[in-house]
């Protein structure tokens, strides 16, 4: 379960656009989180994407690494996040990164807990 493997990262085009069009989202910097329920199921409760501003970041190393870092984040701490989505739901999440500075990965880490742990409040909060 401490794996992210293909099917957990969210590749489709046509869903990602969907995902923009949500109005489903929220602050937690550095990253805007976007997140809504997929119209396609898939064999895990949440896919991710992760986006990173070339604008903020010209070199690919530098994105790259943001990416990979909060890729783990993700990955120790999807769990909690899947314990609270119901079964046979898929949900897509987009992390926007919107800082100019590369932060280390305590800091990362911590962005993304607390980002999985308001989504996972929020759909407690919707389904009641």
């Amino acid at each position: 379960m401490y794996t992210l493997s293909k099917s957990e990262r969210l590749c489709s085009k046509t869903l990602i656009e969907e995902l923009l069009k949500s109005r489903l989202s929220f602050v937690k910097y550095p990253f805007r989180i976007v997140y809504k329920a997929s119209s396609q199921t898939g064999e895990f409760p949440a896919r991710i994407a992760i986006s990173v501003s070339k604008k903020k970041f010209k070199r690919a190393v530098k994105r790259n690494r943001i990416k990979r870092l909060t890729r783990e984040a993700f990955r120790l701490h999807k769990q909690e996040l899947y314990e609270q989505i119901p079964p046979g739901s898929t949900f897509d999440i987009l992390l926007i990164y919107l800082d100019k500075e590369l932060w280390d990965f305590e800091k990362t880490e911590k962005s993304v807990k607390a980002a999985l742990e308001k989504i996972g409040t929020e759909l407690n909060d919707n389904s009641k």
